[in-house]
């Protein structure tokens, strides 16, 4: 089974304990920091300009915004009614919410986007990596 990768805002002790939580209650995800090298990397071979934005890469497929939303809520088996709603109100509470807790507002890209073949590579080891460090240094 390929690993899902699960980008997440590393910058906060709060994001950290949630990617870490996401990690115990589903085994075939792995939370990876935004800020990490490796994920930047990626997000250029596969956006070009880095967009700053809740991002699930599961098999082919880069799911962004919205869609990282509804793709994650599902693969945590959280109900569909629920996984709707959050779907929805995503794009509304994305921007004030981001401007409030990450200090800034997530790119307006929404949507499931192929895989890269220049990203692929860097996203290979990524999926090797089963636990995250919730303590920064």
């Amino acid at each position: 089974m390929t690993q899902s990768l699960l980008v997440y805002d590393g910058s906060t002790d709060l994001f950290r304990r949630a990617a870490e939580t996401v990690t115990r209650c589903a085994t075939d995800i792995t939370p990876v920091p935004w800020e990490s090298d490796a994920i930047q990397a990626f997000l250029r071979a596969q956006f070009d300009d880095p967009p700053f934005a809740f991002i699930l890469i599961d098999g082919e497929s880069v799911h962004v915004g919205e869609a990282a939303v509804k793709e994650a809520l599902e693969g945590l088996d959280v109900a569909a009614p629920v996984a709707r709603l959050a779907e929805q109100v995503y794009p509304t509470a994305a921007a004030p919410f981001g401007r409030v807790v990450h200090g800034q507002v997530p790119a307006d890209i929404h949507g499931t986007f192929p895989l890269d073949e220049a990203a692929k590579a860097h996203i290979a080891p990524l999926r090797q990596v089963h636990t995250i460090p919730v303590e920064t240094e």
